[in-house]
């Protein structure tokens, strides 16, 4: 056999050896993602049982405070999209889930501020209408109904959608457009939702 032909067989074999790398760590890393929202949603269910913070797995420095449902009008109930929602949004925290901001404490009143990923798990918000309905359910397993009012989009620095308020708000907060090329742009979506009483 020539050097040129072992050269060209070397070159295809490591070429091959990449590719198979490539989609191994890919598929590794959705198979590690979909193993997070389970143990997410373990975690959550013990969360229930005895109304105490879980962490899905012991090195994580998160738990789920509260399951989210998106319910869309005359949509089947096995179709609702839900989806756990983390304490603290860090960039880690927001890899595995939408995660609540620390900010949402006594201060911020009842507003609830959320925030996810526009590529994953709020995907969902892409088009998202007056009117959708979103039910959260907290650790003590208690369900409150929110409304979509209003969408609008706003400079990453425009914080007052995270000011407080005395009536119970829900604010979801996702980077915009969807679907562009630049990741973490200085614009985001928001959706306001108010709860729904009686």
């Amino acid at each position: 056999m020539k050097l040129s032909q072992i050269l060209h067989l070397t070159l295809i074999g490591s070429i091959l050896i990449f590719s198979l790398t490539l989609i191994g760590k890919g598929t590794y890393m959705q198979a590690k993602a979909h193993f997070a929202q389970y143990l997410i949603m373990q975690a959550w269910e013990q969360t229930l049982e005895d109304s105490q913070p879980h962490k899905p797995w012991s090195w994580a420095d998160t738990y789920p405070v509260s399951k989210m449902t998106f319910i869309a009008e005359g949509e089947e109930s096995t179709s609702q999209r839900v989806l756990y929602v983390l304490a603290g949004a860090s960039g880690r925290n927001l890899a595995f889930g939408p995660a609540e901001l620390d900010i949402n404490s006594q201060k911020r009143g009842g507003n609830r501020v959320i925030a996810g990923h526009n590529d994953t798990h709020f995907s969902i918000l892409s088009g998202v209408k007056t009117g959708r309905q979103i039910r959260l359910q907290d650790a003590s397993g208690n369900e409150q109904l929110y409304r979509v009012t209003e969408t609008l989009v706003v400079h990453e620095s425009d914080t007052r959608v995270l000011e407080p308020s005395n009536d119970k708000l829900l604010t979801l907060i996702t980077c915009y457009p969807f679907n562009s090329l630049e990741v973490g742009g200085a614009l985001r979506l928001v959706v306001k939702a108010e709860a729904v009483i009686g």
